[in-house]
């Protein structure tokens, strides 16, 4: 069944305020949601009841259209007159429905899921607390954060800071121009690449696990614990290793390549960087790299936003027009 709602348009338009969609009905255990947005935010939040609710603020020509198929739920935007430029949504769903979220020019905010999450967005941050089985993020530009997820995690961002934090299963980062921070992870598998940024890992070295951290113009720190059975190697070829304890077998200081073993080795740890070091920390010491480097990434990002707001320069007065009288 297609619905087109645009409860209370008239109303609102009355009023004087923003029109406003609001509507609730009930959805089958196990169904999937998909929302569909041009631009403004998509804001996704979690209650105990087999409903959905969807609230959208919108202009007095857009009709929110949802479509109800039982298994799928689906949610767009159409406009009488032009296409519906701007619709900010907050969606409340039942914690086990599965979301597959896409926008363009797109702020997502996604929290208390316990299900599969697919969210990709051409402009905006992203931005989800929870997730189990599949979590996807993607946006190409803007910043990727997923925290408190189970599963297998994928995060990736063309321009901006991609953060992976408190989560636990196959864990892979993807940025071109950003850092990226995985902090408290817990997996036996973990690969992150950037072409211009740091590299941040704070969490375990399961046996027999994978872990790869490569990045091309920044550093890259992971944490090591000393009786970690893993086998090191690090790659780098204007920069240099910098260990915080002693590194068995090391006759030399800079160099292209190091490898070496500790414990049994089962694990396998390679760090990469083309222009910058690879540091092996104790994981506190990474922890505290990490508040450091979220600071500075706080700072840049207040800077940005002033100069986003600052009021553009007016143009001087144009001299008096000479009096030939």
């Amino acid at each position: 069944m297609l619905t087109s709602i645009a409860g209370g348009l008239l109303a609102a338009a009355l009023a004087g305020a923003a029109p406003q969609t609001d509507t609730t009905f009930a959805v089958e255990p196990g169904a999937r949601l998909e929302v569909r947005n041009t631009g403004g935010d998509i804001v996704v939040r979690t209650w105990n009841r087999n409903q959905v609710r969807i609230e959208a603020e919108h202009n007095s020509r857009t009709e929110v259209r949802v479509q109800n198929a039982g298994s799928v739920v689906r949610v767009d935007a159409r406009s009488r007159m032009g296409p519906a430029n701007i619709v900010d949504y907050r969606i409340t769903v039942p914690a086990s429905m599965r979301l597959d979220l896409t926008g363009m020019h797109t702020d997502v905010s996604v929290e208390g899921t316990q299900a599969d999450v697919a969210v990709q967005t051409v402009q905006g941050d992203v931005s989800v607390r929870g997730g189990r089985g599949a979590v996807t993020v993607r946006t190409v530009q803007g910043e990727t954060s997923v925290q408190g997820a189970q599963g297998t995690i994928r995060a990736a961002s063309t321009s901006g800071d991609v953060r992976i934090v408190e989560s636990s299963g196959d864990v892979q980062a993807e940025t071109v121009s950003g850092e990226i921070y995985l902090e408290r992870i817990s997996s036996p598998r973990v690969e992150a690449v950037t072409v211009s940024g740091d590299v941040y890992y704070d969490g375990d070295i399961q046996p027999r696990g994978s872990y790869s951290f490569v990045t091309h113009s920044g550093d890259v720190f992971a944490s090591v614990p000393e009786r970690a059975d893993v086998t090191v190697s690090v790659a780098t070829m204007s920069g240099d290793l910098d260990a915080s304890f002693p590194i068995p077998g090391r006759d030399r200081e800079g160099g292209r390549r190091y490898t070496f073993v500790l414990g049994s080795g089962s694990a396998r740890l390679e760090l990469e960087t083309f222009s910058g070091d690879a540091r092996l920390r104790r994981p506190g010491e990474v922890s505290a790299a990490l508040a450091s480097a979220r600071a500075r990434a706080e700072e840049r990002e207040t800077a940005r936003r002033s100069r986003t707001r600052a009021p553009r320069p007016q143009p001087a007065p144009r001299p008096a027009a000479p009096d030939f009288r």
